[in-house]
C-alpha cells in the first residue's frame, strides 16, 4: 500500500507538470545600465604594419631581415626600409646613403618558405646601426601601368624617405 501511494503521487505530479500550459510572453523589461566605456584604442590604419629589428652591423657585410607572410600579401604591399643611427638620432631611408654619405645601401627582396627575405647590401665600408624598421602598407588597389596609371592612389602624399613623417602619419610607435 505504501508503494502504491508513492506511485500514485508521482503519477499525479508528472501529469500535473506535463499538462501545464505555457502562458503568453510578457513585455520586455527595462534596459539595464550600460557598463563603463573601455579605453580608446590608438588611431591608425589596419593595413599598416611596422616590423622592428635590433642592431644591424653593416660594416660586417650584408644583412638579411625576415617578415612572415604570404606571397600574395607580399606582392600587394608597399615596403619601406629604414636604419636608425643612434649617435645622431637620425633615420636613413633605403635605398640610399648611410651616415656620413660614405656608404651606398640598396635593398632587394625575395620570397621563400612563407617569408619575405629583405637583403640590405652595401657599396662602401658600412656602419653599425642601432635598429632597423620595415614599414609595410597593404595596398587597397593595384593598377597596371606604373606611374602612368590613372585611378585610385592607395598611398598618401607624404615623404616616405622621412621615417618620422611616416611614423607620425600612421601613428606608429617609435
Amino acid at each position: 500500500m505504501k508503494y502504491a501511494a508513492v506511485f500514485l503521487t508521482g503519477l499525479i505530479l508528472s501529469f500535473a507538470v506535463l499538462s501545464c500550459k505555457k502562458g503568453d510572453t510578457g513585455p520586455a523589461g527595462p534596459a539595464g545600465v550600460p557598463g563603463p566605456q573601455g579605453p580608446q584604442g590608438i588611431a591608425g590604419n589596419a593595413n599598416v604594419t611596422q616590423y622592428s629589428y635590433g642592431v644591424q652591423n653593416l660594416a660586417a657585410g650584408f644583412v638579411q631581415l625576415l617578415v612572415t607572410t604570404t606571397k600574395d600579401s607580399m606582392d600587394r604591399s608597399a615596403w619601406f626600409v629604414y636604419l636608425y643611427y643612434q649617435p645622431l638620432d637620425r633615420w636613413y631611408f633605403l635605398p640610399g646613403t648611410g651616415v656620413g654619405g660614405a656608404t651606398q645601401y640598396r635593398v632587394s627582396m625575395t620570397y621563400s618558405a612563407n617569408k619575405v627575405n629583405f637583403y640590405i647590401d652595401k657599396n662602401g665600408a658600412g656602419e653599425s646601426y642601432a635598429q632597423a624598421k620595415i614599414v609595410r602598407i597593404v595596398t587597397s588597389s593595384q593598377q597596371a601601368g606604373g606611374r602612368a596609371a590613372t585611378g585610385a592612389h592607395p598611398l598618401p602624399d607624404i615623404d616616405f624617405a622621412d621615417y618620422e613623417a611616416v611614423r607620425k602619419y600612421y601613428q606608429l610607435p617609435r
